[in-house]
């Protein structure tokens, strides 16, 4: 398998188990220094966001990627980028977020895990 369909299939991975709500699908996808940046410029650390999740703090209805590229950037790592498009309800607040997202991704033990996430809003 190349490294663009490795990468899309971990982040598939990803949104499923964001989708699904389930925190141990996206434990396992998260890389232990994960660094999430979220839109509104918060940032969480692997805990934090899966304390939010399971809190129900952030419910997630609906992602999509398009115009996304994956870039390898060195042996066991690589870069997504491109537009998110997220409905989610954040605090019971639905919201439709349309973003550029960057994603960065390592592979440890022979699995691509997300290192860092960061997402800006695309002006309508």
């Amino acid at each position: 398998m190349d490294i663009e369909t490795e990468i899309m299939a971990a982040e598939r991975r990803r949104c499923d188990a964001m989708l699904g709500n389930d925190n141990a699908a996206l434990d396992a996808v998260l890389d232990p220094d994960l660094q999430f940046c979220h839109a509104t410029g918060a940032v969480d650390n692997k805990a934090a966001y899966l304390a939010k999740m399971a809190a129900g703090r952030i419910r997630y209805v609906g992602v999509s990627w398009s115009e996304d590229t994956v870039t390898p950037l060195a042996d066991g790592a690589a870069m997504l980028t491109g537009r998110m498009t997220t409905d989610v309800e954040v605090e019971g607040v639905a919201k439709k977020l349309e973003n550029r997202a960057i994603t960065v991704w390592r592979k440890t033990d022979s699995q691509w895990r997300l290192v860092a996430f960061q997402s800006t809003p695309i002006k309508a």
